[in-house]
């Protein structure tokens, strides 16, 4: 494939992602995820026009993505913290630290359980 234009949205199949052609520089093409992000860089051999549904797929994701990095900050601001998982994680935190898999994993399986319990 030659050089797209600006704007097209492409398959980098060599990442096996979808973007969008923000310029052509020097022989490679920047790409961005249609939803926005970070660019990356690609040759023109190894892009194909999208389909439809590589342009969905690609919104839908990046919506997906959004979604979780705002649950994760609303949660993290979240003003009435509890006390048990804070020392849950404290502890796994230490135990991976320290190397100590199976008081790391005893630790998640309790934070699981407190979770189902306290936090239904």
């Amino acid at each position: 494939m030659t050089a797209p234009e600006i704007g097209a949205v492409v398959r980098d199949v060599g990442r096996d992602r979808v973007g969008e052609v923000m310029a052509v520089v020097g022989g490679r093409v920047l790409l961005r995820a249609p939803g926005g992000g970070r660019e990356w860089e690609a040759l023109p051999g190894d892009l194909r026009p999208a389909v439809t549904g590589d342009a969905l797929r690609a919104r839908v994701a990046d919506v997906n993505e959004r979604s979780r990095r705002e649950a994760a900050l609303a949660h993290s601001q979240s003003p009435s913290r509890c006390r048990v998982c804070w020392e849950i994680k404290q502890g796994r935190y230490a135990a991976v630290e320290a190397g100590d898999r199976d008081e790391a994993t005893r630790l998640a399986t309790a934070m699981g359980r407190h979770q189902r319990e306290a936090h239904p």
